[in-house]
C-alpha cells in the first residue's frame, strides 16, 4: 500500500483510468501492445488520469478532461497518439488471478492534473501484458479530434 501523503487515496474498483499511448502501441490487430504499460527506467508506478472525477458519464467528456488536465500542465498531446481505458478492479483482479500481482490504483492529484492516478505494482512484463489483455479495443480514444 501508498502511504505517506494524505491525498493519496485508492480508487474504487468500478472506476476507469485512461492511459496515453503513443501510436506504436497498438498492434495491426488493433489490440493494445504490453508496451503500452510498461514503466521506464526510474518508474515508481504507471500513469494514468481518473476518468470519474469529470463527473460525466460519457467517455467521451471524460477523455475530452483528462486531454485538458494534460495540455494544462504542459504535456504535449500529439496527433497520432490515444488514450486505452482500463476499469481498476479488473485489472486489479486480472492481474492477481493470472499474474499473482497485486498493483493498485492510486489516486495522486496535481495541481494542475487532480486526475493523476498511478497504478502501483505494475514492475513485471507480466503486469503490462495483463493490462494490455484487458483493455477493451472498444476503450480506446483519439487524444486529439
Amino acid at each position: 500500500m501508498v502511504q505517506g501523503h494524505p491525498r493519496r487515496r485508492e480508487l474504487r474498483h468500478t472506476h476507469h483510468v485512461a492511459r496515453y499511448c503513443r501510436p506504436r502501441d497498438i498492434g495491426d490487430s488493433g489490440r493494445l501492445l504490453a508496451t503500452a504499460f510498461r514503466l521506464r527506467p526510474g518508474e515508481e508506478y504507471l500513469s494514468t488520469n481518473w476518468l470519474e472525477l469529470f463527473h460525466d458519464s460519457d467517455r467521451y467528456s471524460q477523455i475530452i478532461g483528462v486531454r485538458r488536465a494534460l495540455t494544462d500542465k504542459g504535456f504535449r498531446v500529439s496527433r497520432n497518439s490515444f488514450f486505452a481505458v482500463l476499469n481498476a478492479g479488473n485489472a486489479v483482479m486480472t492481474c492477481k488471478n493470472n499474474f499473482n500481482l497485486d498493483i493498485q490504483f492510486i489516486l495522486l492529484g496535481e495541481m494542475r492534473d487532480p486526475s493523476h492516478t498511478g497504478i502501483y505494482g505494475c514492475t513485471t512484463h507480466g503486469a503490462a501484458v495483463a493490462l494490455a489483455a484487458i483493455a477493451n479495443p472498444n476503450e480506446v480514444y483519439p487524444a486529439v479530434t
